[in-house]
């Protein structure tokens, strides 16, 4: 299918948004797992006084709801197919139009 150059630009910035909202995602879950990885295993305590059993849970949930958020967010604009695990594609692999 032939796009016109408008729709190519809407294309483009679609792409851009869901670009920089994986990237947040991504960013606050690596902060959110920074306490979890740095608690002390020796006590269990996590950020000083609370129990790592607490945020196991709350931290399951969080990962599977980034991970279905980025299914779901990381598709092409133009065919809708996803984009795989590049961060930085140029291109869709399926319909081919260009993304930057």
């Amino acid at each position: 299918m032939e796009y016109t150059e408008q729709q190519k630009q809407a294309f483009k910035n679609e792409f851009a948004n869901r670009r920089r909202n994986q990237i947040v995602v991504s960013g606050l879950l690596f902060i959110l797992m920074i306490p979890y990885v740095t608690a002390d295993k020796s006590t269990g305590l996590m950020l000083g006084t609370y129990p790592v059993a607490i945020f196991t849970p709350l931290l399951l949930v969080v990962v599977i709801g980034a991970l279905v958020f980025s299914f779901t967010n990381w598709r092409c604009p133009a065919c809708n197919k996803y984009l795989g695990r590049s961060m930085n594609p140029h291109f869709c692999w399926k319909c081919g139009i260009a993304l930057r």
